[in-house]
Formats: C-alpha cells, sequence, structure tokens
C-alpha cells in the first residue's frame, strides 16, 4: 500500500493502480482501456502529410478534384444565367478559384474542350459595381473567401471595367479577367456530388 497526499492535503492509504487511480474509484463494470497515442516521431511516419482526398465520382462530363466535381458548359450564358445553371447542382455555383494548384486544375479542364472562346465565366463578381476604393467589392458567387489572386491586372486600375469574373485565354485560362456581366461566355461550375 502506498501512502499519498491526497488533494485535502491529507495522506492516503488506499492501494492505487499503475496509473495513480486510487481502487475502487471507477465501478468494478467499469473497464478501463489505455491505448498507446501515436507520437510524431513515430518511425516511416510524416505528421505533416496529407490525407488523400476521398475519391468521388462525378457524372459523366464533369471531373473530380478535391471534394468537388467541376464541368465546363459550353452554350454561352451571361454571368448571372451561369450562376443561377450551376445552382441547379447540388452546392452548386460558378467555380471558386481558391489555389493556384486548383486554378491549373481549372484551366486544363477549360482548355481540354475545343471552344472558339476567349473568355469564359468563372465565380468572381463586383456587386458593388466599383464602389469599393481599391477594387475591394469583389467576391465568389459561392461566398467562398477570397484568400488568393489571379488577376491578369487589377480591374480597379482600368478605366469602365466590367464588373464579373473570367479566365482569359491569353493567359492559358489561369488569369482573371474583368468582364461585362451581360455578355455570353461559356462557363465552368463547381459542385458537390
Amino acid at each position: 500500500m502506498r501512502k499519498d497526499v491526497g488533494e485535502s492535503g491529507m495522506q492516503s492509504s488506499s492501494p492505487r493502480t499503475g496509473l495513480g487511480i486510487p481502487q475502487g474509484a471507477l465501478p468494478p463494470q467499469s473497464p478501463l482501456f489505455i491505448l498507446p497515442y501515436p507520437s510524431s516521431s513515430t518511425a516511416g511516419e510524416d505528421p505533416q502529410q496529407e490525407l488523400p482526398s476521398p475519391r468521388i465520382s462525378c457524372p459523366k462530363g464533369s471531373k473530380a478534384y478535391g471534394s468537388h466535381c467541376y464541368a465546363l458548359f459550353t452554350s454561352p450564358k451571361s454571368w448571372i444565367d451561369a450562376d443561377l445553371a450551376c445552382q441547379k447542382r447540388p452546392s452548386g455555383n460558378l467555380v471558386s478559384v481558391l489555389s493556384g494548384a486548383e486554378g491549373s486544375f481549372v484551366s486544363s479542364l477549360v482548355k481540354s474542350v475545343n471552344h472558339g472562346y476567349f473568355y469564359v465565366w468563372i465565380g468572381l463578381h463586383d456587386p458593388t459595381q466599383g464602389a469599393e476604393l481599391g477594387g475591394d467589392g469583389w467576391e465568389w458567387s459561392s461566398t467562398d473567401v477570397m484568400n488568393y489572386f489571379a488577376w491578369e491586372k487589377n480591374p480597379s486600375t482600368i478605366t469602365n471595367p466590367g464588373h464579373c469574373g473570367s479566365l482569359s485565354r491569353s493567359t492559358g485560362f489561369l488569369k482573371w479577367k474583368d468582364y461585362n456581366c451581360g455578355s455570353t461566355l461559356p462557363y465552368v461550375c463547381k459542385f458537390k456530388v
């Protein structure tokens, strides 16, 4: 038997388990299982390694990237009509490009289809129509946060800019260009399955 000082400061003579828990502190029908916790120094494991994204099955004509499906539609629509068409799909909107890697994926998707357009709609728009100083009114129609920027030329530096975003063929469909929202263009949707 061990003599320990309890919370009250008095010595306790109750026997303890190997874990420092007094015997009898747990009901007899409650088994206590202690499982080893893997440390970050486990041999052969990289604690920073990302888990592979789950394999998703996208509808015919669309492609998977991360946890979303992406589809290029070549029948031209205005920006608002294109976004409304994308919203007919589960959690769908015009594509929000949130990283350079996602931008490269979208670029390859657009270039994989033979079309004669110089611009393709994405989910960028400026609902303030330039009223925000410094061009800060731009946002994604999906409400995703804008932390990544790939402007061909910042719209706040352009006279009479458009207030909807497109991908530009002259940049390999990698860079964004402001465009007149009423123009009809092909578009890329991003949605869940």
